[in-house]
């Protein structure tokens, strides 16, 4: 196997499984997750509408005819994210929605020259 390959994989499964997990701790409704959304403002039906875009994006990611999809709801996700700690005045530990976003970045680059 190929290089690039195993190292797309490697990139697609780190950013599936904390996008799936996150996404169900917001469906489920995890008392943090809660106190995060109502801090930054949101209501708790937005919350949850997130986790299962994050769930859809952590699945569709893992099968290449809806990675394009699953690139693209992650990162209106991941962008939202930052924005709404900045606007919150979040601490920097807070913001680690911009590495998951950089790490989205390397997937895409890596689906399209591969």
């Amino acid at each position: 196997m190929e290089i690039k390959v195993i190292v797309f994989w490697v990139l697609l499964i780190a950013m599936a499984g904390p996008f799936f997990f996150f996404g169900f701790a917001k469906v489920v409704g995890k008392p943090d997750k809660v106190e995060l959304f109502n801090r930054l403002g949101y209501p708790i039906w937005f919350m949850k509408l997130i986790g299962f875009g994050e769930l859809a994006a952590a699945v569709c990611l893992l099968f290449p005819p809806t990675q394009p999809f699953s690139i693209g709801l992650s990162a209106i996700i991941l962008v939202g994210a930052i924005v709404s700690h900045i606007r919150a005045k979040e601490p920097k530990e807070a913001m680690a929605p911009t590495f998951v976003f950089l790490h989205l970045v390397a997937i895409y680059i890596f689906t399209f020259f591969l």
